[in-house]
């Protein structure tokens, strides 16, 4: 039974953030959107205690470096892609996500802080993924290397470990998706999608913000629509999305297609849980999918 919480964040999302996404009587720009979500990020939830961000740049963009300052030992490294349709960006949310997550697994963070459509469609955000990962990987080395990615993050971060496999280049220890977007040709059940409850998304906002990305670039292309590549021979992933979502048919395939190619994946699917639910720590869902990630990472990590 989902917790109280969970139904008042799902009505939330229903008259706060699913209007505000979709173009509507309105018709805001995406980049009026993206200075409006960063303006109450930053307003409304507080920077975590003792986490300080340090910056190394990049041609394009940025790799930030998130430490914790406490007197843990850490094990590893942990490479987060951030959500936000490839579009926006939460900054103080992710923040107090991968700080609890980093302190959970005993890892430093690196975050790309890739540009943003549409003013940088793709190719722009994965080149700079990709080229953060391989800075980091010379920086800090690929040893207990851990890679996470949310929603857009999510699509980015499979896109990367198929790219990671094609350069032979070395692919992280474990990686964990928390409602990825990985089929923007969108050829799943569209009597699904079109039936779907969802609080945070409608069909037109999904559309929108995948035409700001795509900016008529294929979108059967592996890189854009990852659940097209090749999943054979990637590290073990967890998969963790809400059943009330207009993407939860892509982690059901993803989990289906890796398990058809012999990998090793976990899916986690939450009753009535809303877009990456895992980011809202008010709920006692999100505390325990945290826990399973902690437990699914320290699993994999080598001592």
């Amino acid at each position: 039974m989902p917790s109280w919480q969970a139904s008042v964040l799902n009505t939330i999302l229903s008259y706060v953030a699913r209007p505000s996404i979709s173009r509507g009587q309105a018709k805001m720009p995406l980049a009026q959107v993206r200075k409006k979500l960063f303006e109450l990020d930053k307003r409304w939830l507080p920077w975590p205690d003792k986490l300080v961000s340090a910056s190394i740049p990049l041609r394009h963009s940025s790799l930030l470096h998130y430490v914790l300052l406490d007197e843990q030992v850490r094990l590893g490294k942990l490479f987060y892609i951030r959500g936000g349709g490839f579009c926006f960006k939460t900054p103080h949310a992710h923040a107090r996500l991968i700080a609890d997550i980093s302190q959970r697994c005993q890892l430093d963070a690196y975050i790309p802080d890739y540009r943003l459509a549409p003013e940088h469609p793709f190719p722009a955000p994965f080149d700079d993924v990709l080229e953060a990962y391989r800075r980091l990987i010379e920086l800090k080395g690929a040893d207990n290397l851990i890679l996470m990615g949310d929603s857009a993050g999510g699509n980015l971060a499979l896109s990367l470990l198929l790219e990671l496999k094609r350069l032979d280049l070395p692919l992280p220890q474990a990686c964990v998706l928390l409602s990825p977007a990985l089929d923007l040709a969108m050829t799943g059940d569209t009597e699904f999608i079109l039936g779907a409850d969802d609080p945070f998304f409608t069909i037109e906002s999904l559309l929108r913000l995948r035409g700001a990305y795509l900016a008529g670039s294929d979108p059967m292309s592996a890189k854009v629509s990852p659940l097209q590549g090749n999943l054979a021979e990637l590290p073990p992933i967890l998969v963790i999305a809400g059943t009330r979502e207009l993407l939860l048919q892509d982690s059901e395939r993803l989990v289906a297609q890796v398990k058809a190619c012999d990998g090793e994946i976990k899916g986690c699917f939450y009753p009535n849980m809303p877009h990456v639910f895992p980011l809202f720590d008010l709920l006692p869902e999100a505390i325990e999918a945290r826990e399973q990630i902690k437990h699914f990472v320290l699993s994999h990590l080598i001592r």
